[in-house]
């Protein structure tokens, strides 16, 4: 559908209610909690745990990948060993790897909690802001749905009226 001065205006108003609420309780947020109300161990304290949730899940993100490019050697041999089920040292391998698998995908499950951890802890203090914040994103992305649907029938509709005002020439 084609924009048009109504409808770019209202792109422009979805955008604002996306991100203006949030930003502005996270700056709030922000001022408040850090400036004001925690001292500077606190604060070394909430970076620190911060930081070390981000690398964690960088870490997570590359383990992952190579643990996926794992499991698929196992599927692979897996695959193979059906189709030749005397190879003894191919029973080996598939053994070895079913071990490592199920024991890792334990791990793979506790290591997103681990983090999420972090960061609940960094936030202990600051949990109601965080959920006020939570709530704002919510609320942010739910008027954005909304005047999206606006924009959506203000196009519609001037793309009607247009089509009319052909017809009756």
């Amino acid at each position: 559908m084609k924009h048009n001065p109504k409808s770019i205006v209202t792109m422009v108003m979805e955008y604002l209610v996306l991100i203006a609420p949030t930003a502005g309780y996270s700056i709030y947020c922000y001022y408040d909690t850090l400036q004001y109300t925690m001292s500077a161990t606190s604060k070394g304290s909430f970076w620190t745990l911060i930081a070390l949730a981000i690398l964690a899940g960088v870490i997570f993100g590359i383990f992952r990948k190579r643990y996926d490019r794992y499991v698929q050697g196992y599927v692979q041999q897996k695959t193979d060993l059906e189709t030749n089920p005397d190879n003894e040292l191919l029973i080996k391998r598939v053994a070895k790897k079913k071990e490592i698998i199920e024991n890792v995908d334990y791990v793979v499950a506790l290591f997103p909690i681990l983090i999420l951890l972090s960061v609940i802890a960094a936030f202990q203090q600051a949990i109601d802001q965080l959920m006020i914040l939570l709530l704002t994103v919510a609320g942010s992305i739910i008027g954005k749905i909304g005047l999206h649907l606006v924009t959506i029938n203000i196009e519609k509709n001037e793309m009607i009226k247009r089509a009319k005002d052909g017809e009756d020439k």
